[in-house]
């Protein structure tokens, strides 16, 4: 395990490999760990591969306010100068997504590909029963625990309806999340980042090549999300994966390895 700090931020990540870099961006409440079925396959194929624990997740710091897609994607440009890589193929799990294309859009020469897969779209809403779940988890985490939160609400939401019908994925998940700190539901500050304008409406301006992967048994508003991105960045492409929900790592590791060593490929 290794760290870099970004203005008092501490951030944990892996770093293996030695080839041309890719950084995997996990979903929220999760760690670097969701991308474990993948790496192999990113190694084999000569990829250096850079995998950080978001803040306030896993085992990076967590500060009491930051938690907005601008500060990950900081954090990220800040994990790349350390390490001496000036550009790297930026691929977005869910919440990671829209960290992702946050750092296409605003440190554009620091990404040489994109990769969304299950994303969200920063600056939309989450569909109502998705969006009553996340109260919830914040209404159990402020009452009876992260641990409780985390077993309860959370591992009950709409998101993983699907991909928790799989085995092993719903262990996979649970041993994940059973460490997540809830930092920013606990958070004594609000995020506040001052700008006008919302990354939707800018997506035409996303220059890197954009691969899009969403499952078919995803729910309406994410399948709707990874619509919006491929048909908004210039020459972007989708992919529905069959059989599949929300948790496209766990699921359908060798199709998101393949459409990561697509981009590299210029497939």
């Amino acid at each position: 395990m290794s760290e870099i700090t970004n203005h008092e931020v501490t951030i944990s990540y892996t770093d293996e490999g030695a080839g041309r870099p890719v950084v995997l961006l996990h979903g929220h409440t999760l760690d670097r760990r969701i991308w474990l079925p993948i790496v192999p396959t990113l190694l084999k194929a000569g990829l250096r591969v850079i995998r950080p624990d978001l803040r306030g997740h896993g085992q990076s710091s967590r500060p009491d306010f930051g938690y907005h897609h601008f500060h990950h994607a900081a954090d990220t440009v800040a994990l790349l100068d350390a390490i001496h890589i000036e550009h790297a193929a930026a691929i977005g799990f869910s919440f990671g997504g829209g960290v992702a294309m946050e750092l296409a859009l605003t440190h554009a020469t620091r990404v040489d590909s994109l990769g969304l897969v299950a994303t969200v779209m920063p600056d939309r809403p989450f569909e109502p029963a998705f969006m009553e779940n996340l109260r919830e988890v914040a209404r159990c985490i402020r009452a009876d625990g992260v641990a409780a939160a985390m077993a309860g609400p959370w591992a009950a939401s709409p998101l993983f309806a699907h991909s928790f019908t799989k085995d092993g994925i719903r262990e996979a998940v649970a041993a994940i999340v059973a460490g997540f700190p809830g930092a920013e539901f606990l958070a004594t500050q609000r995020d506040r980042v001052e700008r006008d304008w919302k990354l939707p409406d800018r997506l035409a301006e996303i220059s890197a090549p954009t691969r899009v992967m969403v499952g078919e048994m995803e729910m309406p508003g994410f399948k709707a999300y990874a619509k919006e991105a491929a048909g908004g960045i210039p020459g972007a492409r989708i992919e529905i994966i069959q059989n599949c929900g929300h948790l496209l790592p766990l699921e359908a590791p060798e199709a998101v390895a393949a459409m990561i060593i697509g981009l590299f490929d210029g497939r």
